[in-house]
């Protein structure tokens, strides 16, 4: 899918969280840290505002996902940033939770924490086809290349021998 529909997606995943927030009413969370959520009593209690909170964290997935494609055939890079973005979201939302600090909601704070927990699949793969990229490339690309460039370099020493010959020919 090219890029523009993946940005509708992620832009429709936070609506969607929106109007389900908006359906599940104001809630008040009082969670110590982000895991705590996902027990069976909470879920049970707030199950509208579990999806929300999930759909929200894929958006935000999505979101970090799309700026990193942006980053063209450097995978070893695109694992270090979404790692980078990955531990940053769950020390915010560790840090908002314990400190109870109100800069952002709960709902949001645990989304961004569960955002950061499910970038560990792409940053494996990134990593995975940064190790093996190099390998496919020259398992694949290199002996056709070598070949070619030894024709090449043929062509260009017979060429540079018929102009030394025509050079010692008309001196």
């Amino acid at each position: 899918m090219d890029k523009e529909y993946w940005v509708v997606v992620a832009v429709s995943l936070f609506v969607l969280s929106s109007v389900l927030e908006s359906l599940a009413g104001p809630v008040q969370l009082e969670v110590a840290n982000p895991f705590v959520f996902l027990s069976q009593t909470y879920l049970s209690v707030y199950p509208l505002t579990a999806v929300a909170i999930g759909v929200r964290a894929l958006g935000f997935l999505i979101s970090a996902l799309l700026v990193i494609s942006l980053i063209e055939n450097q995978y070893f890079l695109r694992a270090t940033i979404l790692f980078a973005l990955g531990v940053l979201a769950e020390l915010y939302a560790v840090q908002q939770l314990a400190t109870e600090a109100k800069l952002t909601s709960v709902q949001l704070t645990l989304s961004l924490a569960y955002a950061g927990v499910i970038t560990l699949p792409a940053i494996l793969y990134y990593i995975l086809r940064g190790a093996f990229g190099g390998v496919r490339t020259r398992l694949a690309g290199e002996p056709e290349q070598k070949e070619e460039d030894k024709e090449e370099s043929q062509r260009r020493i017979d060429k540079i021998k018929e102009l030394s010959k025509d050079q010692k020919g008309s001196s």
